[in-house]
């Protein structure tokens, strides 16, 4: 009895400590939300990506996990992956270092898509002792980090009016129909969604710890791309990539600085938007690629160059040294530079689907929709392939890097592989 008693004290000894240590914000190391500690899949300040893969990949650790294709996120020791458990969208927490489950919450219903795979889209999002979760049907929840509580919450539909489209058929929507997959962004103490209702509350803001509205703007539905926060013409904005237009959003007061049509078949606007200095950039898998550029006068962008054949499908892609590198349709693989939309070069050879990349600005790992990573060497000039690897089955999640491991799960495992010592 007395032995017990002892093992369960050492147990809560060790969970309070991994804990504790994951609170610890803007770490080295850390990966707490959708593309990494900037958004723009670069690794953390001191990490760096390998000069080299090896024949097969070196497993830390590996553990089951359930359906779903929302990205891991990770700060100081903690990493968070949401999964389908029985009928609900369910947030684990695990020890980085050893795959140890901390603890677990269920968070909302989850929604069986027959068409793209069941579980969660949406990458959590960890804000120091907080961490936020969005389920495929729009309920919105702020639990705490140490033990997954519940801090406040919002339903989409049955607050803001978002309706939920059950024939999946129906041309109409986009995250309403399959499922949201755009994480919010937090800036300063707000926390701005994309919400997607027709009834004034396309994009909406919250006070991250109460849920508190501060503003809502817009008519625009919510598409499957995540918002980004940036400087154009001087002025800071919330730039979102809607169902049909590019949006810029001053996110003080919500006020609609500007905006570019990009309509696109059934509404499937994924990739999220870009920004390379006073340029961003949006793709989509009709419209191809174009750019907007700061012109000068406070907050507004007008078109700097459009490409209809730099069709991307889903893909985000990663900017170094001014020019973009992304998975396209039909198994390729493109360098275009940003000021001018040139197509530098294109190679084939990564799949049919997706693509993951990120990036230390030296190189760039590339994981495939099959599971195998590629490691290139960022030349606008040509393609130049460093090696490769299998390092999962399917996957269509974005992988976590930390302290040189690659955290990357597939359709039954997450496991943590070490790339650099």
């Amino acid at each position: 009895m007395i032995a017990r008693c002892i093992q369960k004290l050492r147990i809560h000894w060790f969970t309070a400590a991994v804990l504790t240590i994951g609170l610890n914000t803007s770490q080295a190391g850390d990966w707490p939300k959708w593309r990494g500690p900037s958004a723009d899949a670069y690794v953390a300040k001191g990490d760096s990506l390998p000069a080299e893969l090896g024949d097969t990949p070196n497993v830390v650790w590996k553990i089951k996990s359930g359906p779903g294709h929302s990205a891991v996120v990770i700060q100081g020791n903690l990493l968070a992956i949401s999964e389908q458990q029985d009928n609900s969208e369910v947030l684990r927490m695990i020890d980085k270092r050893t795959g140890k489950e901390l603890w677990k919450t269920a968070y909302g219903q989850t929604y069986p898509d027959d068409g793209f795979g069941a579980g969660p889209r949406c990458a959590p999002l960890f804000e120091g002792d907080l961490i936020y979760v969005q389920t495929c049907r729009g309920e919105l929840s702020c639990l705490r980090v140490k033990d997954g509580s519940k801090v406040w919450g919002t339903d989409y539909q049955k607050n803001f009016k978002v309706k939920w489209i059950v024939n999946k058929a129906q041309n109409e929507g986009a995250a309403s129909r399959r499922g949201y997959s755009g994480t919010p962004l937090v800036d300063g103490d707000q926390l701005i969604c994309q919400v997607g209702s027709a009834f004034g509350a396309g994009v909406v803001c919250f006070e991250k710890r109460t849920g508190k509205v501060l503003w809502k703007s817009q008519n625009d539905l919510a598409s499957y791309a995540s918002p980004i926060l940036t400087q154009l013409a001087g002025k800071k904005q919330f730039v979102t990539l809607a169902t049909e237009r590019l949006l810029g959003i001053d996110p003080t007061n919500g006020k609609l600085l500007w905006s570019e049509p990009v309509p696109t078949r059934a509404f499937r606007n994924v990739v999220t938007p870009v920004a390379v200095g006073n340029i961003v950039i949006a793709a989509s898998h009709s419209e191809g690629m174009l750019a907007m550029v700061g012109d000068g006068s406070a907050g507004k962008a007008v078109r700097k160059w459009k490409d209809g054949k730099l069709k991307i499908n889903i893909a985000t892609p990663v900017v170094v040294d001014g020019n973009l590198y992304s998975f396209a349709e039909k198994d390729r693989y493109i360098c275009v530079d940003a000021a001018t939309g040139k197509l530098n070069w294109e190679e084939r050879g990564f799949g049919s689907f997706y693509a993951s990349t990120l990036t230390d600005g030296k190189r760039l790992l590339v994981l495939g929709q099959l599971g195998e990573m590629v490691l290139l060497n960022p030349n606008p000039n040509k393609y130049e392939e460093l090696g490769r690897m299998q390092v999962c089955g399917k996957s269509w999640s974005f992988p976590a890097y930390s302290d040189g491991q690659l955290f990357v799960r597939d359709q039954k495992n997450l496991q943590a592989i070490q790339l650099v010592k």
